[in-house]
């Protein structure tokens, strides 16, 4: 079986990464992808019962918003306002929509929900006026929402064309339940912070979409059943809002990606359309161990850092505490504060790019993160994974996935928005990789990584490689610096958190899921 990813022009293939990367991650039927993976030998030394297991912070460990001195704010203003640039100025003419990435027309649904998240950090911080953003948002909403043909159930197409019709890369014409509930998640910041008829319009596209839809029912493995699928197929190209039929493949683990989906199936605010809330904590959890925070729960089928990352570009999780899946009828659950997990994850990364074991030259105790991105051949999407532990007291398939996890290095080629994103979680730590990366030098003394806006660009690169071999993409790509600039701001003020828990849909559904 081949991902999406493997099979759509390579020029575009980087563009697929939030619904098609990830398939692997979610059933067939049912049934485990892990013939699609490389296995790799792994030792099981430790053991636990996983509904001991309590993932949370040591006493004292400092929660964003963080403070940072004048030199550290210069760099950060410096880095978002390159980001927001990309979604502000590289934005389609007439429409506002987002290209995926620059250098092509293509819009991806997922770009525009940062770039609805990206206008209030724009107008805080000055780089827009408030009427300017409002009328951005405006003009994106009402493009997407007159254009009937772009989504199905109230779910959008994963591409558009720049006029909002959806559009087929390669062999994918696909609703996307991940890249909707990004869009979802933008316009419910545009939304609380533009209010009027943006927030109208918000409002509606948030109505409209029919998460029960989605619910994947017909799973051969009946644990299976009743999650939320990666999205729907059209029967014909020409009648996209016609006959078709679910992708057999769903959200079915705890990584980012099927956190947020599951939650945005939580909170619609339409009651018919609303996924019971108990959906969330059947999410498998399994767990891991990494000296010397010690367990961590992690998603077996990509160690790609973008997977720790996206909830928590709008959903809070830094002041939730540890949650309670046993109060919810899962019993064989770890509890699990998601900012802590996501801070051990980065310390795995880290830790294994310092240890280095294969000598790869870019890597190190600032050069760090692998990520989804572009490599020298194509796509990449290189990871790294935690010590398997065996798990005493679940059930394989039902609690976890039955597969085997080898690291991936990626050969090397390291994304700066991995570490830069990782700000709201250790903010030294990723100051000190963007300065890192902010230094590095071509031979002849122009900067590698960074594009600054006085030359044209949109700030650090997609991706890099040092060593004999040096390489670095040219393109920018908007689910990259998107996660960045939201994030940083998350460290900074927790604006994007504070917008998106404002509203009365996201509150009702943070209440029914228990969180505090």
């Amino acid at each position: 079986m081949k991902t999406f990813s493997e099979k759509v022009h390579p020029r575009l293939n980087r563009v697929v990464r939030p619904i098609c990367s990830l398939l692997a991650a979610a059933t067939l039927n049912g049934a485990g992808c892990a013939a699609t993976h490389a296995a790799g030998e792994a030792t099981t030394p430790r053991a636990v019962r996983a509904s001991e297991v309590v993932i949370e912070s040591d006493a004292g460990v400092p929660r964003p918003p963080f403070d940072f001195d004048a030199e550290d704010a210069a760099l950060l203003d410096e880095v978002q306002r390159a980001a927001f640039a990309f979604f502000w100025d590289g934005a389609t003419p007439g429409t506002g929509l987002i290209r995926d990435r620059s250098g092509h027309d293509t819009v991806s649904v997922a770009g525009i929900g940062f770039g609805l998240s990206a206008l209030p950090i724009g107008v805080e911080r000055g780089w827009i006026t408030r009427d300017e953003g409002g009328a951005r948002a405006r003009l994106i909403l009402t493009t997407l929402l007159d254009e009937p043909t772009n989504r199905k159930a109230g779910l959008y197409y994963h591409f558009l064309n720049p006029d909002g019709t959806p559009r087929r890369i390669g062999t994918e014409l696909v609703v996307s339940t991940i890249d909707s509930a990004i869009l979802f998640s933008g316009a419910i910041v545009a939304c609380e912070y533009f209010g009027g008829d943006v927030g109208a319009l918000a409002d509606r596209m948030l109505a409209e979409a029919d998460w029960s839809f989605f619910v994947n029912d017909d799973a051969h493995d009946e644990y299976a059943r009743g999650f939320i699928s990666l999205g729907w197929r059209p029967t014909s190209d020409a009648d996209p809002t016609g006959p078709g039929s679910l992708l057999p493949y769903s959200w079915i683990d705890s990584g980012d990606e099927h956190r947020l989906a599951t939650v945005m199936g939580v909170i619609a605010p339409t009651e018919s359309h609303r996924v019971d809330p108990a959906l969330y904590y059947r999410l498998r959890r399994e767990v891991g161990w990494h000296d010397p925070d010690g367990e961590l729960v992690w998603f077996p089928y990509s160690g790609a850092l973008f997977t720790a990352l996206f909830s928590h570009c709008w959903i809070d999780y830094a002041h939730f505490g540890a949650d309670d899946p046993a109060a919810r009828g899962m019993a064989h659950r770890a509890r699990v504060d998601w900012w802590e997990n996501t801070r051990r994850t980065i310390h795995l990364h880290r830790d294994k790019a310092i240890a280095n074991p294969l000598g790869l030259p870019t890597l190190g105790p600032d050069a760090w993160g692998l990520s989804a991105c572009d490599g020298p051949d194509g796509y990449l999407v290189p990871g790294l994974f935690p010590e398997p532990v065996k798990m005493l007291d679940a059930q394989a398939g039902r609690d976890y996935p039955v597969f085997k996890a080898k690291d991936d290095w990626g050969d090397g080629v390291v994304p700066p928005y991995a570490a830069a994103s990782a700000i709201a979680f250790e903010p030294e730590l990723a100051l000190r990789a963007m300065r890192h990366y902010r230094s590095l030098e071509s031979p002849d003394g122009s900067p590698l990584v960074w594009r600054g806006l006085d030359a044209g660009g949109f700030g650090f690169v997609d991706s890099f490689r040092t060593g004999e071999t040096p390489w670095h993409g040219d393109e920018t790509v908007a689910i990259d610096q998107g996660p960045m600039l939201l994030l940083i701001e998350n460290a900074r003020t927790g604006l994007i958190w504070r917008l998106f828990g404002a509203h009365p849909a996201v509150d009702a559904g943070f209440r029914a899921l228990g969180f505090r």
